[in-house]
Protein backbone atom coordinates (compact mmCIF):
# COMPACT_ATOMS: atom_id res chain seq x y z
CA UNK A 1 0.00 0.00 0.00
CA UNK A 2 1.34 3.42 -0.81
CA UNK A 3 2.04 6.18 1.80
CA UNK A 4 -0.17 8.30 -0.53
CA UNK A 5 -2.94 5.55 0.04
CA UNK A 6 -2.04 5.38 3.71
CA UNK A 7 -2.35 9.01 4.72
CA UNK A 8 -5.57 9.26 2.97
CA UNK A 9 -6.95 6.21 5.16
CA UNK A 10 -5.65 7.43 8.15
CA UNK A 11 -7.10 11.20 7.66
CA UNK A 12 -10.33 9.49 6.43
CA UNK A 13 -10.41 7.40 9.87
CA UNK A 14 -9.46 10.91 12.02
CA UNK A 15 -12.39 13.35 10.41
CA UNK A 16 -14.86 9.90 10.83
CA UNK A 17 -13.57 9.39 14.69
CA UNK A 18 -13.85 13.36 15.01
CA UNK A 19 -17.20 13.80 13.65
CA UNK A 20 -18.32 10.80 16.04
CA UNK A 21 -16.79 12.55 18.41
CA UNK A 22 -18.46 15.64 17.94
CA UNK A 23 -20.47 17.38 20.93
CA UNK A 24 -24.06 18.02 19.70
CA UNK A 25 -26.02 21.35 20.64
CA UNK A 26 -27.01 21.66 23.70
CA UNK A 27 -30.82 21.12 24.40
CA UNK A 28 -32.36 23.49 26.42
CA UNK A 29 -36.33 25.32 27.10
CA UNK A 30 -35.95 28.76 26.35
CA UNK A 31 -39.12 31.09 27.91
CA UNK A 32 -41.20 32.83 25.29
CA UNK A 33 -44.48 35.16 25.72
CA UNK A 34 -46.90 34.48 23.66
CA UNK A 35 -45.86 38.51 21.31
CA UNK A 36 -41.90 36.52 20.80
CA UNK A 37 -43.77 33.22 19.79
CA UNK A 38 -45.88 35.27 16.75
CA UNK A 39 -42.72 36.87 15.91
CA UNK A 40 -40.66 33.67 16.02
CA UNK A 41 -43.26 31.81 13.94
CA UNK A 42 -43.32 34.74 11.51
CA UNK A 43 -39.47 35.00 11.35
CA UNK A 44 -39.59 30.83 9.97
CA UNK A 45 -41.63 31.96 7.09
CA UNK A 46 -40.00 30.40 4.16
CA UNK A 47 -40.11 26.69 6.05
CA UNK A 48 -42.50 24.24 6.35
CA UNK A 49 -42.86 24.49 10.30
CA UNK A 50 -44.27 21.85 13.10
CA UNK A 51 -45.07 23.03 16.41
CA UNK A 52 -45.73 20.35 18.94
CA UNK A 53 -47.20 21.81 22.12
CA UNK A 54 -46.91 19.30 25.11
CA UNK A 55 -46.38 19.45 28.91
CA UNK A 56 -44.67 16.76 31.77
CA UNK A 57 -47.88 16.37 33.38
CA UNK A 58 -49.38 14.95 29.87
CA UNK A 59 -48.84 11.49 29.16
CA UNK A 60 -50.49 11.43 26.06
CA UNK A 61 -47.71 14.24 25.03
CA UNK A 62 -44.78 12.22 26.45
CA UNK A 63 -45.69 8.71 24.49
CA UNK A 64 -45.83 11.21 21.65
CA UNK A 65 -42.93 13.21 21.74
CA UNK A 66 -40.28 10.63 20.37
CA UNK A 67 -42.65 10.54 16.89
CA UNK A 68 -42.13 14.26 16.92
CA UNK A 69 -37.67 13.56 17.00
CA UNK A 70 -37.99 10.83 14.62
CA UNK A 71 -40.22 13.49 11.86
CA UNK A 72 -37.22 15.65 13.07
CA UNK A 73 -33.99 13.87 11.94
CA UNK A 74 -36.21 12.37 8.69
CA UNK A 75 -37.46 15.98 7.88
CA UNK A 76 -34.63 18.30 9.28
CA UNK A 77 -32.34 18.58 5.92
CA UNK A 78 -35.66 18.67 3.61
CA UNK A 79 -36.72 22.34 4.70
CA UNK A 80 -38.82 21.25 7.38
CA UNK A 81 -38.20 23.30 11.15
CA UNK A 82 -39.57 21.32 14.57
CA UNK A 83 -40.45 23.65 17.15
CA UNK A 84 -41.85 22.01 20.60
CA UNK A 85 -43.88 24.07 22.77
CA UNK A 86 -43.93 23.36 26.39
CA UNK A 87 -46.81 24.55 28.84
CA UNK A 88 -45.76 23.34 32.18
CA UNK A 89 -45.92 25.73 34.69
CA UNK A 90 -43.43 28.39 34.09
CA UNK A 91 -43.46 29.84 37.88
CA UNK A 92 -42.58 25.74 39.34
CA UNK A 93 -38.70 25.24 38.79
CA UNK A 94 -39.42 21.39 39.05
CA UNK A 95 -41.70 21.07 36.72
CA UNK A 96 -39.17 23.23 33.90
CA UNK A 97 -36.29 21.35 35.03
CA UNK A 98 -38.10 17.87 34.28
CA UNK A 99 -39.14 19.22 30.75
CA UNK A 100 -35.93 20.64 30.10
CA UNK A 101 -34.87 16.89 30.71
CA UNK A 102 -37.28 15.32 29.09
CA UNK A 103 -36.22 17.02 26.53
CA UNK A 104 -32.41 16.13 26.60
CA UNK A 105 -33.57 12.55 26.95
CA UNK A 106 -35.47 12.51 23.82
CA UNK A 107 -32.91 14.13 22.10
CA UNK A 108 -35.03 16.78 20.92
CA UNK A 109 -32.01 19.07 18.92
CA UNK A 110 -34.56 21.29 17.72
CA UNK A 111 -35.70 24.97 19.35
CA UNK A 112 -37.58 24.43 22.30
CA UNK A 113 -39.98 26.91 23.83
CA UNK A 114 -41.78 27.06 27.68
CA UNK A 115 -44.67 29.32 27.11
CA UNK A 116 -44.20 32.44 29.79
CA UNK A 117 -47.93 32.57 30.05
CA UNK A 118 -49.86 30.91 32.99
CA UNK A 119 -51.51 28.05 31.46
CA UNK A 120 -55.08 29.61 30.67
CA UNK A 121 -53.94 32.21 29.29
CA UNK A 122 -51.50 30.12 26.94
CA UNK A 123 -54.18 27.58 25.71
CA UNK A 124 -56.51 31.16 25.46
CA UNK A 125 -54.42 32.25 23.04
CA UNK A 126 -53.17 29.14 21.16
CA UNK A 127 -56.61 28.96 20.66
CA UNK A 128 -56.62 25.08 22.41
CA UNK A 129 -58.92 23.59 24.36
CA UNK A 130 -56.55 20.23 25.06
CA UNK A 131 -53.18 19.07 24.73
CA UNK A 132 -51.27 17.12 22.65
CA UNK A 133 -51.39 18.92 20.04
CA UNK A 134 -49.47 19.52 16.59
CA UNK A 135 -49.72 22.13 14.36
CA UNK A 136 -48.39 22.30 10.39
CA UNK A 137 -47.27 25.50 8.88
CA UNK A 138 -46.94 25.97 5.19
CA UNK A 139 -44.21 27.88 3.71
CA UNK A 140 -46.02 31.04 3.09
CA UNK A 141 -46.69 30.66 7.37
CA UNK A 142 -50.07 29.75 6.55
CA UNK A 143 -51.64 27.24 9.13
CA UNK A 144 -52.63 24.06 7.16
CA UNK A 145 -52.83 20.88 10.12
CA UNK A 146 -54.28 22.05 13.44
CA UNK A 147 -53.89 18.11 15.17
CA UNK A 148 -55.11 18.56 18.63
CA UNK A 149 -56.54 17.20 22.17
CA UNK A 150 -59.60 19.06 22.04
CA UNK A 151 -62.19 16.34 22.07
CA UNK A 152 -60.61 13.62 24.37
CA UNK A 153 -62.75 11.29 22.00
CA UNK A 154 -61.56 12.21 18.41
CA UNK A 155 -57.29 11.80 19.41
CA UNK A 156 -55.44 12.52 16.35
CA UNK A 157 -52.77 9.85 15.50
CA UNK A 158 -48.96 9.65 14.52
CA UNK A 159 -49.60 8.25 11.34
CA UNK A 160 -52.35 11.49 10.55
CA UNK A 161 -49.47 13.82 11.20
CA UNK A 162 -46.72 12.26 9.25
CA UNK A 163 -48.92 11.42 6.19
CA UNK A 164 -50.14 15.82 6.37
CA UNK A 165 -46.60 16.16 7.09
CA UNK A 166 -45.26 13.73 3.64
CA UNK A 167 -48.32 15.50 1.21
CA UNK A 168 -47.14 19.11 2.29
CA UNK A 169 -43.29 18.57 1.72
CA UNK A 170 -44.38 16.76 -1.09
CA UNK A 171 -46.77 19.57 -2.88
CA UNK A 172 -44.11 21.82 -1.33
CA UNK A 173 -41.37 20.10 -3.63
CA UNK A 174 -43.16 20.43 -7.24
Amino acid sequence: MGAALRLLLFLGATLALGAQNATPPPIDLQRIHFGQWKRELASLKGRIVVVDVWATWCAPCLERFPHVVTLYNQYKDRGVTFVSLCVDDREDPQAVEQARQFLRRQKAAFRNYLMDENITQAFEKLDLLGIPAVFIYDRSGRLRHNFNGDDPNHQFTQKQVEEALARLVADQDQ
